[in-house]
């Protein structure tokens, strides 16, 4: 008796209207949180934090314990109690729906272009796939728990490992977020740690500089031998061993010499005539005692084809030198024309060049660094910046380490920040925080041979790596886990609608061609944004689409709901037990009236 009063006691309040308003504003707390947490976030984070947590989804087990208290303590039930019974019960087969949802339910996605045909689809889910070289055998794990769907990093704790013959990879760690990113590092020593990238750069001079007149931009690296980018202005860093070079361009002597030493020359039966750009452009020149003189009409030291196949200049800097002669002789007048680097363009294009002479222009090599700014390094380890910007004149000063020397760009200075002799580029995988929309996750793997299983290094996801182990050679690949259709999906073609006026996407929408290859029919279906289809019991609807490589990727989302019936069935079981509620309600008040 006393037991049966204690179990009374407990379902009384478990079932008790006020442990169910509890619940319910707990809920409802939890889900406006979720939906403001959503608008900073992004849904994913959302779902994980909020709906997919071990707390909300207790909440909603102690509800449904609620209904079904509630259900105990007024059995049996008597005829006045049929709607009350009948939206409790339907509580719980919606709850139920729910749960066949989550356990059963399918939920991926597929992304095609025009003309592409695909059978597989990605599922919700993480896989982790290796394939040898050297006989091409592989295998895959499937997580069915993604472990991209964590938004914090942390240890990975049972998931099952992968193995290849001997190989054996086991997951360690998981990122939620990750990128790499650059460490120069002045030494020659090699990184080994899983999350480590070498370059093979290693072991040169670089100077890290910025570019800057108020401070705001960054700084970047320069090695010798190779072009960067800084503060937007690509920059070169060149060493020169030759101390006697270096003084020459650094303190270059006054010269009486013409600034240009270009030549033309003019071939004859097997005769040479040169003569300097300059003596040409003055006045005519005489070819020795063949009659002819040559008179250079036109010079362009930076020449490009434009319009009507016209030859226009560029700029003043010899980058492509153009020259128009004129030949002039016992015969008359002949226009010959000629590129310093393309000596069979006029030929290959058509134009008319005289019988008897074969014009070629030669230009001595530009003294202008091949970019605006160059570095120049001497066999002592200083430092010169030499600055060529079109307009100015070329000038070069010392570098010292942390002054600033002005450019010839206005309220702009350049800094040597620092200089390594033997600098190496190291890339590290490290989180990123906040989490980026779209993220890329990474696992750390420990992979080895039989009780050797020491190795370790970072994948990210759809991010394929090579490892050697044991002497053999294998891919690795991080991916969604994938799944059959069991028919295939052809995308014929995508259209995107544009609001009146402008650019806008207001509506876009897939013709696909669903084929079954058991029995050879087609569908042709138009999936649209409020438009699905559905065939084998999978759904498809119109999710997104992004360029990629200059084509349109239709993504087309899939699932599967088998508990979707059950949850409606509880829905309207819900609608009519209330509906029961007022009308017994409403006949009750009117026998007590009367």
């Amino acid at each position: 008796m006393a037991t049966q009063k204690g179990l009374r006691s407990v379902l009384q309040a478990l079932g008790s209207l006020w442990f169910a308003a509890v619940l319910l504003v707990l809920l409802l707390v939890a889900m406006a949180c979720a939906t403001v947490f959503e608008s900073a976030h992004g849904t994913n984070q959302a779902l994980a934090v909020f709906y997919h947590s071990w707390w909300f989804e207790v909440l909603l087990w102690l509800l449904g314990v609620n209904v079904l208290s509630a259900l105990a303590l007024r059995f049996p039930f008597s005829s006045r109690q049929i709607g009350f019974v009948l939206a409790h019960v339907s509580i719980l087969v919606t709850f139920g729906g729910a749960l066949v949802t989550k356990h059963f339910g399918v939920d991926g996605q597929v992304g095609l272009i025009e003309g592409q045909t695909a059978d597989r689809f990605n599922v919700g889910g993480d896989a982790l796939t290796v394939v040898s070289n050297a006989d091409q055998s592989r295998s895959t794990v499937d997580w069915s728990a993604p472990l991209g769907r964590r938004f914090r990093p942390g240890e990975v704790r049972g998931a099952r490992p992968l193995t290849l013959g001997d190989l054996r990879i086991e997951v360690v760690r998981c990122l939620p977020d990750s990128e790499w990113r650059r460490q120069v590092l002045n030494d020659t020593s090699s990184g080994t740690g899983a999350g480590r990238y070498i370059d093979s750069a290693a072991g040169r001079p670089a100077v890290e500089l910025v570019l800057s007149g108020d401070g705001r931009d960054e700084p970047a690296w320069v090695f010798a031998g190779q072009t960067a980018t800084v503060g937007g202005v690509p920059v070169s860093y060149r060493q020169i061993a030759d101390r006697d070079e270096l003084d020459r361009l650094v303190n270059p002597a006054p010269s009486t010499q013409p600034a240009s030493k270009s030549m033309i020359r003019l071939e004859h039966q097997g005769t040479a005539y040169e003569f300097p750009l300059e003596e040409g452009l003055d006045a005519p020149v005489s070819l020795g005692d063949t009659g002819y003189t040559a008179r250079v009409l036109r010079y362009l030291p930076h020449a490009t084809v434009g319009p009507n196949n016209r030859v226009v200049g560029v700029s003043d800097r010899p980058v492509n030198p153009y020259v128009e002669v004129e030949l002039v002789g016992p015969d008359g007048g002949e226009m010959l024309r000629a590129f310093a680097k393309f000596p069979d363009f006029a030929s290959m294009h058509g134009a008319k060049q005289a019988d008897r002479f074969k014009l070629v222009l030669t230009v001595s090599s530009d003294a202008r660094p091949a970019t605006p700014v160059e570095l120049l390094e001497g066999p002592n380890g200083e430092l010169y910046v030499c600055f060529a910007q079109p307009g100015f004149d070329v000038f070069i000063r010392r570098l010292e380490m942390d002054t600033a020397v002005q450019s010839p760009w206005p309220d702009r200075e350049l800094r040597v920040l620092r200089h390594y002799e033997h600098a190496r580029d190291e890339w590290k995988l490290e989180p990123v925080e906040p989490i980026r929309e779209a993220r890329t996750p990474a696992v750390l793997l420990r992979l080895g041979t039989g009780e050797d299983i020491s190795d370790e290094l970072w994948l990210q996801k759809y991010r394929p790596r090579s490892v050697t182990v044991a002497g053999t050679s294998y891919d690795l690949t991080y991916s969604d886990r994938i799944d059959a259709l069991g028919f295939s999906i052809t995308l014929d073609s995508f259209r995107v609608g544009y609001y009146p006026g402008g650019r806008r996407p207001r509506s876009f929408e897939s013709h696909v061609t669903l084929t079954d290859p058991n029995t050879g029919r087609t569908h042709s279906r138009v999936i649209s944004m409020n438009h699905p289809t559905s065939l084998g019991g999978y759904t498809f609807y119109q999710s997104s689409y992004r360029q990629e490589h200059g084509q349109t990727v239709s993504f087309l989302s899939v699932a599967r709901d088998p508990g979707q019936p059950i949850v409606f069935t509880g829905y309207i079981g819900m609608m009519v037990g209330m509906l029961v509620i007022l009308v017994t309600r409403v006949q009750e008040h009117r026998r007590k009236g009367s």
